[in-house]
């Protein structure tokens, strides 16, 4: 099959490609992030504890428009540079 096959069968994801989770700076931060979040937490009432997570649903709902956003950029760049390659 060509890619273009498995990427219409759906064999071929692109978020599966991420090694994110091993890069030990990702996973430094994450460990921040984490380790702030339960502090914070622990500060809060519950009240506050319901709106930090519709915050972070929220930050999270924009990463990931932001995430499509960039894959469908790098996506056309790599469709008009092999386009003036065969120019």
């Amino acid at each position: 099959m060509n890619i273009l096959d498995e990427l219409w069968y759906g064999n071929l994801t692109p978020m599966e490609y991420t090694h994110i989770e091993t890069n030990p700076e990702y996973k430094a931060t994450l460990a921040l992030f984490d380790r702030n979040l339960e502090n914070l937490k622990a500060t809060l009432n519950d009240e506050q504890i319901e709106l930090l997570e519709k915050l972070l649903t929220a930050n999270e709902e924009l990463s990931n428009i932001t995430e499509l956003d960039c894959f469908k950029a790098g996506f056309k760049l790599g469709t008009k540079l092999t386009t003036e390659a065969y120019r």
